[in-house]
């Protein structure tokens, strides 16, 4: 194989509005990064629900992040496949507590399910009946910059 084979490679290019969509849509587990008390980073894995213009979270009561969110609530996201072609979607923005902590039900149950559904597949429902009653939030994450890439090869703005 060359050394600069696309075939390997992948694009090499960021992706459109309508391939993030997509590659939300999958199971990817992402990162949020929040700022502690003491201005260390914080981050913890979270399942994300992203509607094409804003993203969505639903940790439980108990979910050291959301006291930060509370302080300050700027965030980054980083959703990556973590093997080639390293398809990645970083988002930076204002998380908004929206709701909770209670109870799924609403809003909340509607973008739960989806998201078991969509991270446990067959399980997804038997996950929902067994935790609903356990208090969450739901947090809306509205993304002020997103930047993405598919490919092995460096960014441009890294080579020149």
């Amino acid at each position: 194989m060359e050394k600069n084979s696309s075939e390997w490679m992948g694009e090499n290019r960021g992706l459109t509005k309508e391939e993030i969509v997509e590659f939300l849509s999958g199971p990817i587990v992402a990162r949020i990064a929040t700022v502690k008390e003491d201005g260390a980073p914080y981050i913890a894995p979270i399942w994300q629900y992203y509607d094409g213009e804003v993203m969505w979270v639903i940790p439980r009561e108990r979910s050291i992040f959301v006291k930060h969110i509370r302080r300050s609530p700027r965030v980054a996201v980083s959703c990556a496949y973590d093997t080639a072609p390293w398809t990645r979607v970083l988002i930076q923005g204002r998380a908004e507590i929206v709701e909770g902590p209670k109870p799924v039900e609403g809003l909340i149950a509607e973008i739960g399910e989806q998201m078991a559904v969509r991270y446990l597949g067959e399980h997804g429902a038997e996950y929902a009946s067994i935790t609903w009653d356990r208090p969450r939030y739901l947090i809306k994450i509205v993304p002020e910059k997103i930047t993405s890439w598919t490919g092995s090869e460096w960014a441009n703005k890294y080579t020149k």
